[in-house]
């Protein structure tokens, strides 16, 4: 079991490090090729696209390999794309390359989200929340790993770097044992029923469906905001205070750093109270903080309120899906498949749409509408509590009728 979560938690130090790689080296990157700023964001781009691929396929190519196979086949993919990007070949080629690594991170955040939510049972948010702060781990060591590489002229190696610990997480899957976890993580094989026929494939339940349309709606949500709030930051705090860059750039440093800390301290405080009440206050916290970062009259402040706002944000995605996962056994791969790519969406519509705000109008309407978008996650936490109450009631009645 202890051997299960640690590869866990490497999976998500993993997406960690390949969400943030590029834009770690992006300045040497873009001075080395001698292209501008937008080609730049063409690369990014790419590996979002191949995200949302990898995310939407990753249900079906575990009922082809099984878990432990698609594991090991994202993360060939996610590999090959970093050693290729760490021999600096053509732009074209980085270009067709982005979508190939982007898709092996898709592929395996949904898989290992899905794993931990369908396996382990009494443990799974508590594991869940763990392997969430080995991704905040991963986010906040590879700009410093990079950092280094690039003072010493090789910045190229923070690619190898990456794909060395990918290389041994993919023979660690593919030679270890994970004792009763194995059946779980091989191709599960296909159940005849008793006049021979195929089982009918699982199915959201009428009363189920609500709760997956709102809970897609929440994700689309959190992780634009998410996106949204620490990338503009220093951007809205050269509007709003008289800040230096690299203070302005610490900015991104405290939110993390404060997010990390959040997840870290998830767990225990998840063992006593639950991860209903916990998201409960999640989501109330992220308003209030964002609320006050608006009105903020001065920069220490405004450091507090973004302080607070990542301590409150850290539990929200993995709270999220293990709510909406709750009462679905057998379609998590599904599930999780489907809010990760609508919390994807959310994460490249909602920074375009701030980017506008910010270009258009003075900073003001920019930090109300991410209170706005803050208030509209806490009425779909609300809504979702009210679609699973009524489904359970539902099945109850049910039950009883039977």
């Amino acid at each position: 079991m202890k051997k299960l979560v640690w590869m866990a938690c490497l999976m998500y130090l993993l997406t960690g490090f390949g969400h943030i790689i590029i834009g770690s080296v992006l300045e040497p990157m873009v001075h080395a090729y001698q292209v501008d700023y937008s080609a730049g964001g063409q690369l990014i781009m790419n590996q979002f696209l191949g995200f949302l691929v990898g995310v939407l396929i990753a249900p079906a190519i575990v009922n082809l390999l099984g878990r432990k196979m698609t594991l090991v086949v994202a993360l060939f993919c996610f590999g090959l794309s970093q050693y290729i990007f760490s021999f600096l070949p053509s732009w074209n080629i980085l270009l067709f390359t982005t979508p190939i690594g982007g898709a092996g991170l898709g592929i395996t955040e949904t898989v290992v989200a899905a794993l931990i939510i369908g396996y382990f049972k009494e443990k799974k948010a508590s594991t869940l929340v763990l392997a969430e702060v080995f991704f905040g781990v991963g986010a906040l060591a590879i700009p410093t790993i990079a950092a280094v590489f690039i003072m010493n002229g090789i910045w190229n190696i923070s690619f190898t770097f990456v794909a060395v610990i990918i290389t041994v997480a993919m023979f660690l899957w593919l030679f270890l044992s994970f004792g009763e976890a194995d059946s779980f993580l091989k191709k599960q094989p296909k159940v005849a029923t008793k006049d021979g026929k195929s089982p009918v494939k699982k199915r959201y339940s009428r009363k189920g469906i609500p709760v997956i349309v709102v809970g897609t709606f929440f994700f689309f949500m959190y992780v634009g905001t998410e996106m949204t709030f620490p990338n503009y930051l220093p951007t809205i705090l050269s509007k709003t205070t008289n800040l230096g860059e690299s203070a302005l750039a610490l900015s991104i440093t405290v939110f993390w750093g404060a997010m990390t800390l959040g997840r870290m301290s998830m767990a225990p405080i998840i063992d006593k109270i639950g991860y209903r009440k916990l998201l409960i206050i999640c989501c109330l916290g992220q308003l209030g903080s964002i609320m006050a970062f608006a009105v903020s009259p001065t920069a220490i402040f405004s450091f507090i309120s973004i302080f607070l706002t990542g301590l409150f944000m850290g539990g929200i995605f993995s709270i999220g899906l293990l709510l909406i996962n709750e009462d679905m056994p057998g379609l998590e791969e599904r599930t999780t498949s489907l809010l990760v790519a609508m919390g994807g969406l959310g994460g490249a519509f909602l920074p375009k749409v701030a980017g506008g705000l910010i270009d258009r109008f003075s900073i003001t309407v920019t930090l109300w509408g991410l209170v706005v978008c803050s208030f509209l996650l806490v009425i779909l936490m609300t809504l979702i509590f009210q679609f699973k109450k009524r489904a359970n009631s539902y099945l109850s009645v049910d039950q009883t009728a039977s």
